[in-house]
């Protein structure tokens, strides 16, 4: 049997799996090396002498893989070695080397590649590596995983869905979005109930700009500082951070202008300053700003005075929304919880369980301002992608997400703060609702403590300055904020 299925990894069957490709020879030594660590030698130099010549990443043959079975076979293995040299090469046949040199070779460096982690699978909150390491993840893939990082009954919707329809363009009637639209609307604030699909959150904010601009007939947009809101020519047009601005030349556009956060009196001098009528935010600063959250104050003040200027509020929720900032249950959106109601919404990360989905959601009143033509999308609300919204939203109502971000936040932030008695290093913990951060006084020391992190089975790579950021997915446990918070308690002993 076990014979059976080693061959199975190694040589892809293209009507089971026609997502793989044969195992290399490096991929097979680098199983051993991680399974039977200091007995792989013997079985390694077998594997080389039996082989001969092979190139290490050159898929195998069908001839060499019945060497390695062969080889395997005789070395008289252990079960549980069996077991778990089967599983890895099932998540992966591609070597953990030749993963991290083909991205480096070929990546176009947009962002930093991050290497500590090649990630082969997911369990709830937990990724397990290429090496066969399990990680709590922290991050969430920047809030896109609340739900965990594999879900079944997501795969079998999205099979299923494969099976009959797979891509549609946006403008066309369907019946798995008509699916999602009859189920979404008790999750939305009162009144957005008009949807614009789209596949990423900065093109869901860029949409949102030109809403606003329709709806309103005026250019000008006041953002605020440390604000981000994608990476998209016109998201990044109003994130504050000059750096991610000026190689495209919109360091100085003059239709944005940037207001103080928290501080309502700097948006109202900016408009009597430009005339704007259109204001951009996040409830929750995150990227940037380093998890901090509006004061209900500032909201307060901010609602009131767009009301008397006829202004139009776009609320950026892509990180915050779907339960992650809960302060009471029900709250799925940061504007919940804050108790008002934006003009426009864009919404996106966790939508689709980690499905690429997003949407602007407007009132009737602001969507009626855009007219055929105007804007298009090809795949945005695509049968796959809906499919997969459904899914996901089912399932964070179903397992009352805004309440266990309520219990696990407060159980968090109250382990955070008996950290912070035994590390004076800590400082200055922040956040809302499961967007959680603190400071540890520089970006050394974040750097620092990410790795002791890394090295105690904690993934967690979000910082923002002197702030190591967490975003745990939102079905964290609370043994698994236990684990947390012991492993972290470790790590930050290593600083001092």
């Amino acid at each position: 049997m076990y014979t059976e299925n080693l061959k199975k990894m190694l040589i892809f069957d293209s009507a089971e799996h026609p997502e793989r490709t044969n195992a290399t020879l490096e991929r097979v030594c680098e199983v051993l090396d991680n399974v039977l660590e200091g007995e792989a030698a013997r079985v390694t130099a077998r594997l080389r002498e039996r082989l001969g010549d092979v190139e290490p990443r050159k898929p195998l043959s069908e001839k060499q893989a019945d060497v390695v079975v062969d080889v395997f076979d005789r070395a008289e293995l252990a079960r549980e070695n069996w077991e778990d040299l089967i599983r890895q090469l099932e998540y992966s046949e591609i070597s953990t080397a030749e993963a991290i040199d083909v991205h480096r070779a070929l990546k176009i460096p947009v962002s930093h590649l991050e290497e500590d982690v090649v990630p082969v699978k997911g369990q709830g909150c937990w990724i397990l590596d290429s090496k066969g390491r399990w990680y709590l993840d922290m991050d969430s893939n920047y809030s896109a995983t609340n739900l965990g990082m594999a879900n079944g009954e997501l795969a079998r919707g999205l099979y299923n869905q494969a099976r009959l329809l797979v891509s549609m363009k946006e403008d066309r009637v369907q019946i798995a979005r008509t699916r999602f639209l009859k189920e979404i609307g008790p999750m939305m604030p009162p009144g957005l109930d008009h949807f614009y699909w789209q596949n990423s959150g900065g093109e869901a904010v860029d949409k949102c700009l030109k809403f606003a601009k329709a709806y309103t007939g005026t250019r000008d947009v006041i953002a605020f500082k440390n604000g981000f809101h994608g990476r998209t020519h016109g998201a990044v047009a109003v994130t504050w951070n000059r750096a991610y601005r000026e190689p495209f030349g919109l360091a100085d556009e003059k239709w944005v202008h940037f207001a103080d956060f928290n501080d309502a009196d700097s948006v109202h001098r900016l408009m009597d300053q430009t005339d704007a009528k259109i204001i951009i935010m996040e409830m929750v600063q995150g990227e940037e700003g380093g998890n901090l959250p509006a004061q209900q104050e500032f909201i307060d003040d901010l609602w009131e005075l767009a009301k008397e200027r006829h202004a139009v509020i776009i609320d950026d929720e892509v990180q915050a929304g779907f339960g992650r900032t809960a302060v009471e249950e029900g709250d799925w959106f940061a504007c919940h919880s804050y108790g008002v109601v934006p003009d426009i919404m864009a919404i996106g990360k966790s939508f689709g369980g980690g499905y690429p989905v997003t949407a602007v959601v407007t009132s009737q009143e602001i969507s009626s301002a855009m007219q055929p033509g105007w804007d298009g999308s090809t795949f945005g609300g695509n049968p796959m992608a809906m499919t997969a919204a459904l899914i996901a939203t089912r399932q964070m109502r179903r397992h009352d997400i805004t309440g266990n971000v309520i219990d696990r936040t407060e159980q968090m932030s109250d382990g955070l703060r008996e950290l912070q008695k035994k590390h004076p290093v800590m400082d200055d913990i922040r956040g809302r609702g499961l967007m959680l951060a603190f400071s540890v006084g520089s970006p050394e020391n974040v750097s620092r403590l990410q790795q002791a992190l890394h090295r105690k089975g904690v993934k967690s790579s979000l910082s923002t300055g002197p702030y190591i950021r967490f975003l745990p997915p939102t079905v964290i446990s609370p043994g698994e904020v236990d684990v947390f918070l012991q492993r972290l308690d470790g790590a930050l002993a290593e600083l001092t």
